[in-house]
């Protein structure tokens, strides 16, 4: 019998390596295949989309107007709320759209009253709580605004206003759908940014022009 020389040991030794090397990626794959039927987060996935450009949100409000900001406690920061500079009475000011888009939802909520989201284009939203009159008064679900356009008053309703004349309102950025308050994001108006837990501004002059 022929003794095998160094070469034939070599091509041995990688074949041997080679279906080894094929073994672990099969096993590689499949390990792969089973963490996506169960749900499982990757580590090799991809970077998520970056948010798309965010619009120059304007305040809500009449042109050279005062307002004091409040962002409250973590739950509630990034949301804003808002009434006229020394509160001293907010009910019944004007609420204008701070930006041109489409009205997507006009609805009543028992905690946040009559509400208005409006779809302002490549995934961003904003929304506006416990306003005074019908959520569906001035404007309608589809209904296009532009900056300026009245879509309500402040006002008191529902059970989380607490009884007070205040604006609550969100800016929101979702892809796909509309977004919730899970969507919320720090408020710009003007480009300048309002947020963070805690936070109060007591005069911040609207641009809405």
């Amino acid at each position: 019998m022929r003794q095998k020389n160094t070469n034939d040991n070599g091509e041995m030794q990688m074949k041997t390596t080679d279906l080894a090397r094929r073994r672990g990626a099969a096993v590689a794959l499949a390990a792969g295949a089973l963490a996506l039927s169960f749900g499982v987060e990757s580590t090799a996935v991809a970077d998520e989309v970056p948010a798309a450009a965010k619009p120059r949100f304007q305040m809500p409000f009449a042109c050279d107007t005062h307002w004091r900001l409040d962002t409250y406690d973590s739950g509630h920061n990034p949301a804003l709320d808002i009434v006229v500079k020394g509160n001293t009475g907010s009910s019944g000011k004007n609420v204008l759209a701070g930006y041109k888009g489409k009205v997507a939802r006009t609805f009543w909520d028992r905690g946040a009253g009559n509400v208005i989201i409006i779809n302002h284009g490549s995934g961003w939203y904003t929304a506006y709580y416990h306003l005074r009159d019908s959520h569906d008064k001035y404007v309608q679900e589809g209904d296009n605004v532009v900056a300026g356009t009245r879509i309500g008053h402040i006002g008191a309703t529902g059970a989380n206003s607490g009884g007070w004349a205040h604006l609550h309102y969100e800016q929101r950025y979702k892809a796909n759908g509309i977004p919730t308050e899970a969507d919320r994001e720090a408020v710009h108006f003007n480009g300048t940014k309002y947020s963070g837990t805690g936070q109060t501004w007591k005069d911040v002059v609207s641009k809405n022009c």
